[in-house]
C-alpha cells in the first residue's frame, strides 16, 4: 500500500476509535446544583487547572450569558475545552513515539487517550454530584475535601495544587528556551545568543518576572483567545506539513533538520506497545485532562443548570478534548514517527516560515498564561508552609523571587519539556482525577448511609466498589507511570 493511503487508513480508523468519546454516559442525579466560586482569590486551593479555568472564565464574561452569573451550555463548553487543551498536547507525539516507530502505533495510542477521556469525565462529572449532596456548599475541591473528609488532611490538596502548576510552569520554562532558541536562529542570532539557556534567563527575567508580579491580571485575559488561535493554527500546520510530505525523504525541509529529528519510521516497530513504554503516554494524556479543580465552577455557573445539561456539557467538552489531543498526535506522529521529541515543533525547520509562526503564537500565549500559573504557586506554598501566619507583603516577594529562581534553574539543566509533562501528568494527574474524586464519594456516601439519608441500594454498592477499583488503579498507575517516565528520559535503554 501506497504510504499516502496507508496513512489515510489509519487516520479513518484513528478517527473511529475518537468517536466513542462522544458516547460516554455521564451519571444524573436529579437535585438542584450547589454554589462554588471561581475568582482568582481561589488560587490557593485551584493549582494549574483552576488557573486556567479561571482565565476561561474571564473569556466567557466576554461572550456574554443570559443572566450576569451565568454561562451558557456552548460558551461552558468551549471554555471547558479551553482549561483542558493546553501546551502539553504539543508532548503526545513523543508518547507514541516512546511506544514505536510504526504508524500501527497510533491505534492503541488514540484508544488510551479516548478511554482515559472517559474516566476523567466520569469523576469530573462525580464531583458535581458530590457538590450538590452535600450538606453545606462546597466552593472548591479542597473545600470539599474539608466538608467530606476533615481538614486535618486538606494539605494533600493544598500540595497537588502547589505541584501541579510547578510542574506546568517548569514545562513552560523549557518550551519557551527551546522555541525562542529556534526563533532566534531565524532571525540570524548564532553562538551564545541562540542557545536556549539565554532564551531562559533573557525571558524569565526581562518579561515573565515583572509579569508575575502584576497587582491584576486582568490585561492578560486577550492571551486566552490567542492560546485558541494558536491551536487551531498549529493544528492545520501539522496537518498540512504532514499531508504535504515536506519533511519526509527528499521533501523540501528534509535537509535543513537535524538528523535526530528526521523522521523514523519502522525501526523498532511495534515492539514497545505494549510494553511499560505505554506508561509514558498514559502519563502524559492525564495532564490532557486535568481540570477537576475548576469541576465546581463550572457545575454551578452552567446556565439553566441541570444534571441533564452539565452531563451534557461534560459529555461534549471531554469528546471535544479528546478529538484535539488525538488530532495533535496523529499529525506530529504521521510526520517525524520515531523521532517526534518531546516538544514537536522542534522537530519542524527553523526555516519552515509556518513553524516560525507557530512558535512565535505559543511562546505568547505561554507568556501570557505564566502569571496565572505562578500565582497559584505561590499561594499554595504560602498556604502549605505558613497556614494561618500573617503573610506580610516582603514575604510574598521573597517567596515569588526564590520560586521563580528554582523554575529557571531546573529549566536550565531538565531540556526535555515531555518528561515533566508524562512525570507531572502520571503523579499529580493520577491522584487529581483518579484518586480524589472517588475517596470524597466513598466518604461521602459512608457520612450520608449512616445519617439515613441515602440507602445503600445495589448501585450504590456497585459504585462504591468501583470508586475503590479506581483508587487503587491511579495510585499503582501513577507510581508506575512516574518511574517509566524517569527511565524514559534519562535511563531509555532500560525500556
Amino acid at each position: 500500500m501506497a504510504p499516502s493511503l496507508r496513512r489515510l487508513a489509519l487516520l479513518v480508523a484513528v478517527a473511529a476509535s475518537t468517536a466513542g468519546a462522544a458516547s460516554f454516559s455521564v451519571p444524573r442525579p436529579n437535585a438542584a446544583i450547589a454554589t462554588s466560586i471561581g475568582d482568582v482569590s481561589t488560587f490557593a486551593r485551584g493549582g494549574a487547572a483552576k488557573a486556567r479555568a479561571a482565565a476561561a472564565s474571564a473569556a466567557a464574561a466576554e461572550s456574554g450569558s443570559s443572566s450576569s452569573d451565568k454561562t451558557s451550555l456552548s460558551a461552558s463548553t468551549f471554555n471547558l475545552i479551553k482549561a483542558c487543551v493546553g501546551s502539553g498536547v504539543l508532548a503526545l507525539p513523543a508518547g507514541v513515539a516512546a511506544m514505536g516507530d510504526s504508524t500501527g502505533a497510533l491505534v492503541p495510542a488514540s484508544a488510551l487517550v479516548v478511554g482515559l477521556a472517559g474516566l476523567s469525565a466520569y469523576s469530573f462529572a462525580l464531583l458535581g454530584r458530590l457538590n450538590q449532596a452535600g450538606e453545606t456548599v462546597s466552593t472548591s475541591l479542597g473545600n470539599l475535601w474539608e466538608n467530606e473528609i476533615g481538614e486535618s488532611s486538606s494539605w494533600l490538596v493544598t500540595l497537588s495544587c502547589f505541584l501541579t502548576p510547578l510542574g506546568a510552569a517548569l514545562a513552560f520554562s523549557i518550551m519557551l528556551g527551546d522555541m525562542i532558541s529556534s526563533l532566534s536562529s531565524t532571525v540570524g542570532l548564532k553562538g551564545i545568543m541562540a542557545t536556549r539557556q539565554t532564551a531562559i534567563l533573557a525571558i524569565s527575567s526581562l518579561v515573565i518576572w515583572p509579569l508575575c508580579n502584576l497587582k491584576s491580571l486582568a490585561a492578560l485575559a486577550p492571551v486566552s483567545m490567542v492560546a485558541v488561535a494558536g491551536i487551531v493554527m498549529t493544528c492545520v500546520f501539522m496537518y498540512q506539513r504532514m499531508a504535504s510530505g515536506a519533511y519526509a525523504a527528499g521533501g523540501i525541509f528534509f535537509d535543513s533538520i537535524a538528523e535526530k529529528f528526521q523522521p523514523s519510521f519502522d525501526v523498532i516497530g511495534m515492539s514497545k506497545v505494549y510494553s511499560p513504554a505505554m506508561l509514558v503516554l498514559l502519563g502524559m494524556a492525564a495532564t490532557a485532562y486535568l481540570a477537576h479543580f475548576s469541576a465546581l465552577d463550572f457545575h454551578n455557573n452552567l446556565e439553566e443548570n441541570n444534571m441533564k445539561r452539565f452531563g451534557g456539557l461534560v459529555a461534549m467538552a471531554f469528546a471535544g478534548t479528546a478529538l484535539i489531543n488525538v488530532l495533535f498526535m496523529s499529525f506530529g506522529f504521521l510526520t517525524f514517527g520515531g523521532s517526534s521529541s518531546g516538544l514537536i515543533l522542534n522537530n519542524y525547520s527553523t526555516k519552515d516560515i509556518g513553524a516560525t509562526f507557530c512558535r512565535l503564537v505559543t511562546v505568547i500565549s505561554l507568556i501570557g498564561s505564566y502569571p496565572i500559573f505562578f500565582r497559584g504557586i505561590k499561594s499554595s506554598y504560602l498556604e502549605l508552609a505558613l497556614k494561618g501566619e500573617e503573610i506580610t507583603e516582603k514575604i510574598e516577594k521573597t517567596t515569588g523571587r526564590m520560586i521563580m529562581l528554582g523554575i529557571t534553574a531546573l529549566s536550565l539543566v531538565i531540556k526535555n519539556p515531555g518528561f515533566v509533562v508524562g512525570f507531572t501528568g502520571a503523579i499529580m494527574g493520577s491522584a487529581i482525577i483518579y484518586i480524589f474524586p472517588p475517596m470524597l464519594y466513598l466518604a461521602s456516601t459512608s457520612r450520608r448511609i449512616e445519617a439515613g439519608v441515602l440507602e445503600k441500594t445495589k448501585g450504590v454498592k456497585i459504585e462504591r466498589m468501583v470508586s475503590r477499583f479506581i483508587i487503587a488503579l491511579g495510585a499503582v498507575v501513577g507510581v508506575l507511570c512516574g518511574i517509566v517516565s524517569v527511565l524514559d528520559s534519562f535511563f531509555p535503554g532500560v525500556l
